[in-house]
């Protein structure tokens, strides 16, 4: 056996001393090499910002059962790898464990204190399938404050799930947010989901525009009027917006029934209002050729069947400004009655206005007092005259108050017999009053106000996404969009020839064969070349 010298010896140490310096750097200096376009297995800046000035400790318990089947086993690992990132740039402040429910009741009782649940999955052991119990819940804990995933199925928005968890159990106080309408219980409920939705990030309350809208609100959304707004209510949104409040109006001008196939025009008493900010609603209800289904009962015979129709007044949009972080992740969302919006007004006014999403290249408006909804209304391309018609905008500048030159309106006096007479008493308002303002303000308007109904947004996912963006770009959060978006860009297989499936198809049939062919007769000339210089030496 051939000894070391010295030499090599030194070497295998310089080498080993490499190995703990690279080991050591990696511990202290986290460093991932992630290939994909969506960077889906690294961190956002916005994760690592979040999680590197948490100032306490959080202690993360996921509960999973191990050695689960696919694809629950997939989940864990991801979500291994997560924590593990999230525990690297939080400064020591963050720290995670696996638990087995399983293995202890004493651990069983304790997943069941944080209201996690098991669930049954099928495995495969000695060939056959059997129902097992598994658990797949996590629990996140700072100081006495919880928060829980009772059941993680799905790693699509895990980044931003947990992001926003840490988020809210770490800040000291939420950003709030106000809904308003008509203020009323009715309200809430047709939006639940929305309030569910927004309440993960915000603090969510009630909006009544009878009363002035506090400072303390850091943003307001005016969702899906149904009634003209007084011009006292007018007034109160009007002096938060001057004040540099930042408010989105989601509205109609036609509101569609279903049953009746009818679309009925809405006044809401807004046109004034929000030209005076350089932007409108108009009074139309947007037709597409890129929209919904609806099912048609159709005479056959005796018979009524059902057919799938594409209804105009449903339009799919699709095409979106990929140059604002509201909506460039996007890729569809379904709209319902959709009116235009104005665009063309701001520039008069000085102010600086920008689309966020438009019609299709086949498109167009109807008007009407009331509209039958016929799906086999327009059945040809010829039929949509317009392309590209704005549905959302944001408008920004130094506003003037729509009550600048008029004056505040009168404040309504509450009695009994102004209830009973069904008119309504006003007093002269003498509160504060701001016509103007030097700093930037900015207003964001959408011609639909049902992609948010409870209604409506079971079978539009788009919808609720799309108005989390919005209220993370109202309260200037908007890194947590880029978090949101990360995952859920569509990206279907591109479409490839038959003539291109079959050469790959047989190029991987054949292909390696070949290649381990032209390798061998490659080294069999190398060293047909080596023998001849050594003959001729």
């Amino acid at each position: 056996m051939k000894k070391l010298n010295s030499s090599s010896i030194i070497s295998i140490i310089f080498l080993l001393v490499i190995l703990v310096m690279i080991n050591v750097i990696g511990v202290r200096n986290f460093f991932r090499l992630d290939l994909t376009s969506s960077k889906m297995y690294s961190l956002s800046q916005a994760s690592k910002d979040i999680v590197s000035n948490i100032n306490d400790k959080v202690l993360i318990k996921a509960f999973f059962t191990p050695d689960l089947p696919s694809p629950f086993n997939t989940t864990a690992r991801y979500l291994r790898d997560l924590l593990e990132d999230y525990r690297a740039y939080s400064k020591g402040h963050l720290d995670y464990v696996f638990i087995d429910p399983g293995s202890e009741e004493a651990l069983e009782r304790e997943a069941q204190t944080f209201r996690i649940p098991p669930r049954q999955v099928q495995k495969l052991t000695d060939d056959k399938f059997e129902a097992t119990k598994a658990y797949m819940g996590v629990a996140f804990i700072y100081g006495d404050k919880q928060e829980v995933i009772p059941v993680l199925s799905n790693i699509t928005s895990l980044e931003y799930e947990i992001t926003s968890l840490i988020n809210r159990l770490t800040s000291p106080k939420l950003p709030k947010l106000g809904i308003a309408s008509s203020g009323t219980e009715e309200d809430k409920v047709s939006m639940q989901q929305l309030y569910e939705s927004l309440g993960r990030n915000y603090d969510i309350q009630p909006l009544n525009l009878e009363e002035p809208v506090g400072s303390d609100f850091d943003g307001v959304f005016l969702m899906a009027p149904r009634q003209p707004l007084t011009d006292w209510q007018l007034f109160n949104l009007d002096q938060y917006i001057i004040n540099g409040g930042k408010a989105a109006i989601f509205a109609n001008s036609y509101q569609g029934i279903m049953e009746q196939g009818v679309c009925n025009f809405l006044d809401l008493n807004l046109g004034d209002f929000l030209k005076n900010y350089g932007i409108a609603i108009g009074e139309d209800v947007l037709i597409d050729a890129r929209s919904a289904s609806v099912s048609v009962p159709e005479r056959q015979g005796f018979f009524n069947i059902p057919r799938q129709v594409q209804l105009p007044y449903l339009p799919n949009i699709n095409n979106f400004n990929k140059e604002n972080i509201i909506t460039r992740d996007l890729a569809q969302l379904q709209t319902y009655f959709p009116s235009s919006v104005d665009t063309t007004l701001a520039e008069s006014k000085g102010y600086e206005i920008e689309g966020l999403m438009y019609t299709s290249e086949n498109s167009g408006r109807d008007r009407g007092y009331s509209i039958r909804m016929d799906p086999y209304r327009y059945q040809n391309l010829s039929d949509y005259q317009e392309k590209s018609i704005p549905v959302a905008a944001i408008v920004k500048g130094n506003f003037t108050s729509y009550f600048a030159e008029m004056g505040p309106p009168g404040k309504p006096v509450p009695s009994e017999e102004n209830e009973d007479s069904g008119e309504q008493e006003t007093e002269e308002y003498d509160g504060p009053f701001t016509a103007s303002t030097e700093m930037e303000n900015r207003l964001l308007v959408v011609g639909d106000g049902n992609i948010a109904l409870d209604t409506y947004v079971q079978n539009n996912p788009w919808g609720i996404m799309f108005m989390l963006n919005v209220a993370d770009w109202l309260v200037q959060a908007e890194s947590l969009i880029s978090i949101r978006s990360k995952h859920i860009v569509l990206k279907p297989l591109k479409d490839v020839p038959n003539i291109a499936k079959k050469v790959i198809k047989w190029s991987n049939h054949i292909g390696p064969v070949v290649l381990v062919i032209i390798f061998g007769i490659v080294l069999w000339q190398v060293r047909r070349f080596r023998k001849k210089i050594l003959i001729i030496q």
